[in-house]
């Protein structure tokens, strides 16, 4: 009896062990792609909160009145800020001017940058030179003499494009941010086109992450998965634990019942064997444990058992 009952924990068990290690199986799985899934959505959600727009730009429309002047505006309401406070910027302004001799006439000029924020406070000024590079008569003459087919046939035109460094290293400030840009010109320069540019640089953690996109993105996955299945495998070491220990003391309690449910019975068992199989004095079996048994359970306990016993015992020597 008390094999069978092993035989039977121990495949109720083994059955257990296995359907615990098909859920484990199952629920690493699971927490590996979760985890994979949400370190990408994480670095995806961290990339657009840390790492900014890099090129703001808007055309520029120059006045050609008392002066050459342009007021820009950035944002569509005062209220909005599009550029962040912990980047650096640089705002340079590109010219699409024709290589007339009126243009090469006017040589250097000085091109005039004021940022203000939405009360029309000025918050960064600059002012820089430029000029049309130089070229001289020959070299101007071949090189008309070059393109005049396609000059002829109106593909290309005698442009060339002057990009304006105007400031470096600018932050935006946090309570009076930049709305709108006023821009002028010394000279009434003849311009096709104009664009003003407003370029973040980036440094640091932003520069991998912009411009090393893809390594930067494995790198911070890697990482994040790596912590997450750390966090992971000691809360389910945790409560692995503590579940095999309520397994254990659970197990513990139902083998104490069966074994002692078992040793039991085999002690009652073995008593009674022994005795109706132990010999008396003349060959016979002896029943007085029998007897005595019976004189135990007949008798109540406040009758006092020893005086019976004795008057017995000395009556049955007297008939010997």
């Amino acid at each position: 009896m008390l094999s069978l009952t092993r035989t039977r924990l121990t495949n109720a068990l083994s059955a257990r062990t296995g359907l615990s290690l098909a859920v484990r199986t199952l629920l690493a799985g699971a927490a590996t792609v979760t985890i994979i899934l949400s370190s990408t959505m994480l670095y995806g959600v961290f990339y657009k909160l840390y790492v900014p727009q890099l090129l703001h730009s808007a055309p520029v429309y120059f006045q050609y009145s008392a002066n050459t002047t342009a007021l820009v505006n950035f944002v569509p309401s005062s209220n909005y800020k599009f550029l962040s406070t912990s980047q650096a910027y640089s705002v340079s302004l590109d010219l699409d001017v024709p290589t007339s001799d009126l243009n090469r006439d006017l040589g250097s000029f000085m091109v005039d940058l004021e940022l203000r924020d939405r009360h029309a406070y000025v918050i960064h000024l600059s002012s820089r030179p430029s000029i049309l590079p130089y070229e001289s008569q020959l070299v101007r003459t071949m090189r008309t003499l070059v393109r005049s087919v396609p000059l002829a046939l109106g593909l290309i035109d005698e442009r060339t494009r002057l990009c304006v460094r105007l400031v470096d290293d600018v932050y935006d400030k946090h309570f009076s941010p930049v709305t709108s840009a006023w821009i002028a010109l010394s000279k009434p320069v003849q311009v096709y086109s104009a664009k003003i540019i407003i370029r973040a640089q980036f440094s640091g953690l932003r520069y991998w992450m912009y411009y090393w996109r893809v390594p930067t993105a494995l790198v911070f996955i890697v990482v994040a998965v790596a912590w997450q299945l750390v966090l992971t495998v000691v809360a389910w070491s945790v409560l692995e634990a503590y579940a095999n220990r309520s397994n254990v003391v659970e197990t513990g309690a139902v083998e104490t019942d069966v074994v002692g449910s078992d040793t039991s019975t085999s002690a009652v068992v073995e008593r009674k064997s022994s005795s109706s199989l132990q010999p008396s004095f003349f060959g016979q079996p002896d029943h007085s444990d029998s007897e005595d048994d019976r004189v135990e359970q007949t008798v109540p306990d406040s009758t006092p058992a020893p005086h019976s016993l004795r008057r017995r015992t000395s009556r049955t020597q007297s008939d010997i």
